[in-house]
């Protein structure tokens, strides 16, 4: 259990933080400040303008964060290029010199700044590079998981869509009802909170699917129903790559499809519009299909956010949603995970 101070500096938001607000909502250790000078002085749930994180102090700079004795600076942001923003570095040396741990997952490893790296030694911390890939390469031999186990991959319409999430929210509701169940992380957040997993964007790409594969196999030995965390999007024209591994490499035997109510485009990507919802759930179901033609992995369920939306047209965008694809649809963080988990248990019991 760790005491932690995050760092997420000009960009405390749902979608701009979405590692901290993961680490916040998620992991069993105890976030005591998140560093933001935009929001200094409010609390995180006022920050985000939502139900995670209320009481939590949102604070200047790391000297400020000190006085709430964490043990650990994770950072809670990822910068597009995962390079560590050079203003940084002095809130990093002096949460090290203050014998705090670092936990980054950051493209750019922390523990390569030989500046960082040194301070690290010297006061005797560790760093923990989530993203650092494992030293072990295989590549994908498409074994059958273990009959009577059920592998649940989580995709959706572009990054930052409520994978992670979602998987963690299905996997807790699975516990609850008495199946075994576990969640495997292919992400830096979700490995933060998981301690688990693949940082699958860090993979040589002709091993991705291959480390998935081994992953999926070694806890669908032991589980019955196994939930992957997503990654990007098979639409989306910078990350499909790391999607099309991990369905291939998860093999699922369904999926519950993630979006944002209203979004029309891959963030960043204005240009680049979505075609309809039915098209992107029905690629992703052939992707699967090119592998194992005689058994159709489907799409059950949808997960929603609507958190920029106020109830009542957060229950009109579910209800949109249904009556366009035929499936249920639930907004996990507002209503709860219930209807998609009914959904894969009347999809596996028929």
């Amino acid at each position: 259990m760790r005491k932690i101070a995050i760092l997420a500096e000009g960009a405390l938001g749902w979608h701009t933080a979405k590692t901290a607000v993961g680490v916040i909502r998620y992991a069993p250790d105890t976030t005591v400040a998140v560093i933001d000078s935009k929001h200094a002085g409010m609390d995180v749930a006022q920050a985000l303008q939502g139900p995670v994180g209320e009481g939590i102090p949102v604070v200047r700079d790391i000297t400020e964060a000190l006085k709430y004795e964490p043990d650990t600076l994770l950072i809670g942001i990822a910068p597009r290029g995962g390079a560590l923003p050079e203003e940084w570095r002095w809130q990093l040396l002096a949460a090290i010199e203050h014998g705090l741990n670092i936990v980054s997952g950051l493209h750019a490893f922390i523990s390569d700044d030989e500046e960082l790296r040194t301070a690290a030694t010297k006061n005797n911390v560790t760093i923990w590079d989530v993203r650092q890939p494992p030293a072990r390469t295989r590549v994908a031999d498409f074994t059958p998981h273990r009959e009577g186990s059920h592998t649940i991959l989580l995709v959706g319409s572009d990054c930052g869509s409520g994978k992670m999430s979602t998987a963690l929210d299905l996997n807790a509701e699975a516990l609850r009802r008495g199946h075994s169940s576990a969640f495997i992380a292919t992400g830096q957040t979700g490995m933060m909170i998981a301690n688990n997993g693949l940082p699958v964007d860090r993979l040589i790409v002709d091993f991705a699917a291959g480390l998935v594969e081994e992953e999926v196999l070694k806890f669908s030995q032991d589980h019955d129903w196994v939930f992957v965390e997503g990654q990007g999007a098979l639409n989306h024209p910078g990350y499909s790559p790391v999607t099309l591994s991990l369905l291939h490499g998860s093999m699922p035997d369904a999926m519950i499809f993630c979006h944002k109510a209203g979004q029309t485009a891959i963030n960043g990507y204005e240009h680049c519009l979505f075609p309809p919802i039915n098209r992107l759930i029905e690629i992703n179901e052939e992707a699967v299909s090119w592998l194992r033609p005689e058994r159709r992995s489907k799409v059950v369920g949808i997960s929603l956010i609507t958190n920029h939306l106020d109830e009542q047209q957060a229950r009109a965008a579910i209800e949109q949603m249904m009556n366009e694809t035929g499936l249920p649809v639930t907004d996990p963080l507002r209503f709860g995970v219930a209807p998609l988990m009914d959904a894969l248990e009347r999809d596996f019991k028929d």
